[in-house]
């Protein structure tokens, strides 16, 4: 693989052959070649528990979708007529809402959740203590 003469591999003088720039290092880019990112430790996964997700995290998301809801109905309905009409409301909602947050809190108690994903498992329950209550308001 080798010529005797002078050391270098036989493939060094073949045709096409350019050599590389004097100034570059073997493990270098080539000169107009993006750079190599920057090397990142990662952190060793945990080891052990995995967390919980507490009722008071699930009530919050709770909170927010009755919150959307308060909000949703003073836009469609408009002001309350009255405080009583008003606590109806809000009191509905806080049922509703700590209801929906026992089921959330069931669901994901025994494993730790970002609080967007704890919000979107707390909309379905939501939703189904809301419809439940309106029919229950509605039958009565």
């Amino acid at each position: 693989m080798t010529r005797p003469d002078d050391g270098r591999p036989s493939w060094m003088g073949a045709p096409g052959y350019s050599p590389p720039p004097p100034n570059l290092a073997p493990h270098a880019p080539m000169p107009g070649a993006p750079p190599y990112p920057p090397h990142v430790e990662e952190p060793l996964p945990p080891v052990g528990g995995r967390g919980r997700t507490r009722y008071l995290r699930a009530l919050g998301a709770a909170a927010v979708w009755a919150a959307v809801n308060l909000v949703l109905v003073l836009v469609v309905d408009g002001p309350a007529p009255s405080a009583e009409a008003l606590g109806r409301v809000v009191g509905g909602l806080l049922v509703a809402a700590l209801l929906a947050a026992l089921g959330t809190w069931l669901v994901l108690r025994r494993r730790a959740s970002a609080f967007w994903v704890v919000v979107l498992v707390a909309l379905p329950f939501f939703v189904v203590v809301r419809l439940l209550t309106a029919v229950g308001g509605a039958a009565s």
